[in-house]
């Protein structure tokens, strides 16, 4: 329970202070092609569409199952991670998708979708390695200082313990 209170505690100013981000949308999941794939299709690059969404903006372009997608507005779809950045980039827009299905290569026009991302970033001042020498030796300097106050007075205690015990005898 108290986990579940710290992870609110933190969490929450978080997604209230963070920032929501338009970005594209197509509606597929893809593999990308193993060489073995790119050989049997005679294909340098692309990704497999695995699955596509329901009314999703792939499935309104009539984008099908086993279709490769090459290229989008001509950059090509070398991976998933290639696709990803073309279409996070593009929210609303119509793109020219390059595919590859049934050993022919047709162009569909695609109007992508928007979905929101919530965007959480930190501002934090961290000094220049310049700035940290000028703070550490500032604080070695303040350290020296209290040091041989320190090391002062331990002289003169040590000097009035001396004296205390000739007092005694």
């Amino acid at each position: 329970m108290k986990k579940m209170l710290l992870i609110a505690i933190i969490a929450l100013p978080l997604l209230v202070f963070a920032e929501k981000e338009p970005v594209g949308y197509l509606g597929v999941s893809t593999s990308e092609l193993d060489e073995a794939m790119k050989t049997a299709l005679d294909l340098e690059h692309g990704v497999l569409v695995e699955k596509v969404y329901e009314d999703s903006p792939a499935e309104k372009a009539d984008i099908k199952i086993g279709d490769v997608i090459l290229e989008i507005d001509e950059d090509k779809i070398t991976d998933y991670k290639t696709l990803k950045n073309i279409v996070k980039d593009k929210p609303n827009n119509k793109v020219k998708m390059k595919i590859y299905r049934s050993k022919k290569s047709i162009t569909k026009n695609v109007v992508l979708g928007e979905r929101t991302k919530t965007r959480i970033s930190f501002d934090i001042d961290i000094p220049d390695m310049e700035e940290l020498k000028e703070l550490l030796c500032k604080g070695s300097e303040e350290l020296k200082e209290q040091m041989a106050k320190l090391k002062q007075e331990m002289e003169k205690l040590k000097e009035d313990i001396k004296n205390l015990k000739k007092q005694i005898k």
